[in-house]
């Protein structure tokens, strides 16, 4: 054992054999390894890296003898863009690793396993960069214990995972080399992954962290020697080295000289180490001067990790907390002057939920409790033995939250080490638990900035949205193989309402006896799911096999049931869903150039957790046309859960406007459609929930009514008036079959759709295929070929009647939208700004040729087109703008004749603007082909700059899945 006096190793062994007796008669043929650490560590700030010495002493408690040990590397995890954490996060929609440069990657090296001072051989684990075996120079047999050492230095990755730099803020996690634990199930060598977290040995830490003097840190266990915060008079840090913008950006400025790093003026009396938060004089540094540096040494027995916070601008909070034993605990906030009146509310959040779960489960264990305000990348916080780290935050509810939480993990993680990695729903589950009940209690009790839950934070709300749906999976899924929104709504949520359930039936006081013994028997060890579910039997003297079969399944919990009455509200409603219908209203708005205006309703029952019969509808009244319009649909789903995950059926109806006219009498006449959709879909199911590829296959009808004008001459003027034609029925059926595939990385779909109409038939392939740009952005490439063919054999009244039908090169205008699927300010107009919209089907040549119909590229055989559209370089602008650059090219069958009209290929490239998402697109040609260029000359209005820019209004391709980086797939 590494400690400093033959009295401190004694008393710590004896301790331990205690420990281990105290609950054998529970455990009779339980064991586990123990590991103790001596490492010293200095930070260099300039390169962001960590040079280190490691001792370790590994005591084999195991009937086996072992030949080697596993050791987890993982700074290696962000060494290159091939490790099982890069992928992870590809998987879950981050590319910021994958495309970061080398001065943001991290790695472990100079690693020199020895033992008595003899180099040891290691070999590379076959699949995993951040795991490697060390082979023991003798066996170490069953009681025998070895002393391992080994140098180390560590470059540190910016902050893309709980561990890093951002400026001059470090957050050091995961950053020595460790043995991976050896149970009776084995060895347990994992990589480091964003998603899932650890499992390690316990034992005891003595750590002495050398840093530039003007560095606070905030540390896991007893400060033993020096302070946390600098001391008075040390030289500031160093201003941040901005990076050179691009050239023609660059401003000329004086260099100024850097300025002190802001400190807390106020010195805090009741900390338990001398403080002094006096500002540092705002001295000179001298050139090439070596920074002078101070080291801090801290201790801890009983844990299973070590993590470290350094920033200069900490400032410190620090009180005590009397425990119910009467012991006292040191109480730290290392917060961030930004939010200083908000944190300063920390430390009786932190001593709160110290106070509270050390009555309810029991006392916590250690003579420290910390929390530090560190910048991690993401939003929430992460545990570690004795300290957390939390997220910068906005309101005092997220930080009592975030605090409560992580502050809880010393419980659930820290005392009892389980593995997080196969079984995250005993840790973040059971201390999800543990926030539900806390909050409730203070909600009960009128607390004044403790966390008020509102109806849409009720975890059982999102757990029954996912299971309703059938998204979910089984409390048990090992945390890497959860979908991201399952680890959340699953592992967290689902497991404490689980819990909670348990707590019901039991009673509460008897529900805690059993908690109370679990803790007792299982802390400082590593319990598995069968040792929890004996000692909550054995404790409260029932038979819990319903409740923990409930693990392995999936759906709900408390299931939201009932629903029989029901209840008009506004927009959407989340209370008491289990047990109302609500008909929802909210006010509708509409327009269009004919019917102008439009208000009225939106009446659904969209409410969380969805109902398999939903329905939305949308009258609207027009003041133009002084008609009732609007869409709407009903359908209902079907779950088999199984190679079919979903089958959805329902109709859909819309009715608007699509022109205007006088009559001979001076009258308004309005000419429009109506349209009625019932329509099937099948969604497949994937063999893992993680797959990110959708495919499904739909039928479609379209039953579509259609009223125009027909013209006649007027004996009062002589001019041609339009009055109403009759209304022509007409049908469309229509087979898709899609497939999409939602990684983050080189994204792609591709549809294959035909349609059958009166007299025609037409097939069509699209793919689309992303390219991302490591900087940012990236290539859109789309593919198109459509075929056209007559049924009965070609006629002229056929190929005129089915002109609309026939696929072409160029923009797709309204009154081609022949299914009504797509939203036109206005379908049919010659001028002004609705007759520049155009939606992009068929060729996707984004120019209009209205007047030269010879010039579309429109086939009633088959055309073909590729466009391509991609983002600007990010580094030629300071911020991202709004603008890609497009280039459309296509052919045609007629463009192959002897005598054909146009070039065999047809182009168009220009600027295209993206708003609201891509919801709205604007395209401005700037290059065609020679053909488009000499016609447009003879038209000198058409050539127009304005004239010729066109736009689309993409609402029918709203997807959540995409928009959401396939966060959620339904």
């Amino acid at each position: 054992m590494i400690k400093g006096t033959f009295v401190h190793r004694l008393l710590l062994l004896i301790g331990w054999c205690l420990l281990l007796q105290s609950s054998l008669y529970a455990q009779s043929n339980y064991w586990q390894q123990e590991v103790h650490y001596t490492i010293d560590v200095s930070l260099n700030d300039k390169e962001h890296t960590l040079d280190g010495m490691l001792k370790m002493q590994y005591i084999n408690h195991s009937p086996d003898t072992l030949h080697f040990i596993w050791f987890h590397v993982w700074p290696n995890a962000y060494k290159n863009d091939r490790t099982a954490f890069s992928d992870q996060l590809l998987e879950n929609g981050r590319t910021d690793f994958y495309f970061s440069d080398m001065e943001k990657r991290g790695y472990i090296n100079r690693l020199d396993f020895r033992v008595n001072n003899a180099r040891i051989r290691t070999e590379d684990h076959p699949q995993f960069i951040d795991v490697v075996k060390v082979w023991l120079p003798q066996p170490l047999a069953p009681g025998a214990q070895t002393l391992i050492t080994t140098p180390f230095h560590v470059k540190l990755p910016g902050v893309f995972s709980r561990s890093g730099w951002k400026d001059h803020a470090y957050q050091i996690a995961q950053w020595y080399p460790k043995p991976a634990v050896y149970d009776k199930q084995g060895w347990h060598p994992m990589p480091y992954l964003d998603q899932g977290e650890f499992y390690s040995e316990f034992g005891s830490y003595d750590v002495r962290i050398t840093v530039p003097e003007y560095y606070a840190v905030a540390a896991t266990g007893n400060l033993v020697m020096g302070s946390y915060l600098p001391p008075a008079g040390s030289a500031p840090a160093p201003k941040k080295v901005e990076k050179k913008k691009h050239p023609f950006l660059m401003e000329k400025k004086p260099v100024k000289k850097p300025a002190s790093s802001s400190f807390n003026k106020n010195k805090n009396k009741k900390a338990a180490l001398t403080i002094t938060n006096d500002p540092p004089p705002d001295l000179p540094a001298k050139a090439n001067a070596p920074v002078p540096t101070r080291t801090l040494q801290f201790k801890q027995d009983r844990i299973h990790d070590f993590a470290w916070f350094a920033n200069p601008d900490f400032v410190l909070d620090s009180d005590t907390i009397q425990l119910a034993s009467g012991r006292m605990v040191t109480a730290n906030v290392f917060r961030l002057p930004s939010k200083s009146e908000l944190w300063k509310r920390g430390l009786p959040m932190l001593k709160e939920a110290v106070r509270w779960r050390s009555e309810v489960i029991g006392e916590y264990p250690y003579d420290v409790v910390s929390v530090a305000e560190t910048p991690m990348g993401f939003s929430g916080g992460m545990e570690y033995p004795t300290i957390t780290s939390i997220s910068p935050v906005s309101t005092a509810s997220d930080l009592e939250k975030l605090i409560g939480h992580e502050v809880g993990h010393n419980w659930f993680y820290g005392v009892i080490g389980t593995n997080e990695r196969d079984n995250p729903w005993m840790d973040e589950g059971i201390n999800t638990y543990y926030d539900i009940r806390f909050g409730e209690l203070n909600n009960d009790s009128g607390g004044n900035w403790m966390t008020r839950r509102i109806p849409e934070d009720d975890p059982r709300l999102f757990v029954s949205v996912v299971t309703k749906d059938k998204l979910d999976q089984p409390i048990t899924t090992k945390g890497a193989d959860f979908t991201p929104l399952n680890y959340a709504v699953v592992a967290y949520m689902k497991t404490g309402l689980w819990m909670q359930e348990l707590q019901k039936t039991l009673g509460t006081r008897l529900f805690d006896s059993c908690m109370q013994e679990y803790y007792k028997q299982w802390q400082f060890r590593h319990p598995s799911p069968e040792d929890f579910r004996k000692i909550m039997e054995e404790t409260s003297g029932r038979n819990l096999d319903n409740f923990f079969n409930e693990l392995d399944r999936k759906g709900d919990i408390s299931p939201y049931s009932g629903r029989k009455k029901f209840k008009p509200t506004f927009m959407f409603n989340f209370k008491d869903n289990d047990k109302v219908n609500y008909i929802n209203f909210f006010p509708a708005l509409g327009y269009n150039s004919y019917d102008k205006f439009m208000a009225g309703l939106l009446i659904h029952n969209y409410n969380p957790p969805f109902q398999k019969f939903r329905y939305v509808f949308a009258p609207l009244y027009a003041f133009g046309s002084k008609q009732v319009n609007g869409v709407g649909r009903i359908g209902y789903t079907f779950l088999p859960d199984r190679k079919i995950r979903k089958i959805d059926i329902g109709v859909g109806a819309a009715r608007f406007s699509t022109m205007e006219g006088v009559d001979s009498n001076n009258n308004k006449l309005f000419g429009g459609y109506y349209r009625f959709t019932p329509q099937l879909r099948i969604t497949f199911g994937n063999k893992t929930a993680r797959n990110p590829i959708e495919h499904w296959i739909e039928w479609k009808t379209f039953i579509i009514g259609e009223r125009g004008f027909n013209y006649a001459m007027s004996s009062k003027d002589s001019l041609y008036h339009p009055y109403k034609a009759e209304t022509k029925t007409s049908y469309i059926n229509q087979l898709t079959w899609n497939v999409t595939n939602y990684r983050t990385l080189y994204p792609y779909d591709a549809q294959l759709q035909i349609q059958q109409g009166d007299g025609f038939y037409r097939a069509s392939v699209t793919g689309n295929y992303f390219l991302n740009y490591s900087s940012g952005g990236g290539l859109q490439v789309r593919a198109f070929a459509a075929k056209f063919g007559y049924i009965g054999g070609h006629t002229l009244e056929k190929e005129f009647r089915t002109i609309r039908y026939q696929p072409k090169l160029t923009a797709v205008r309204g009154y081609e939208d022949y299914t009504y699927s797509n939203y036109f300010i206005g379908r049919n107009e010659q001028e002004g700004i609705g007759n520049q919209q155009i939606m992009i089907r068929d060729g996707g040549l984004k120019l209009r040729t209205d007047l030269f119909q010879d010039l579309q590229g429109r086939s009633d055989n088959w055309i073909a087109s590729m466009n391509f559209n991609t983002t600007l370089p990010t580094k030629m602008f300071p911020i991202e703008l709004p603008v890609r650059l497009f280039l459309d090219v296509g052919t045609y069958a007629e463009a192959w004749k002897k005598d054909a009209y146009t070039s065999r290929f047809l182009y168009v490239g220009g600027v295209q603007l993206v708003l609201y998402r891509e919801l709205i697109n604007i395209y401005i040609p700037v290059v065609y082909s020679k053909e488009f260029r000499d016609n447009l000359k003879t038209v000198p209005e058409e050539n127009k700059f304005l004239k010729k820019i066109s736009f689309s209004i993409d609402i029918h391709r709203l997807n959540l899945r995409r928009m959401t980086k396939n966060y959620y797939s339904f």
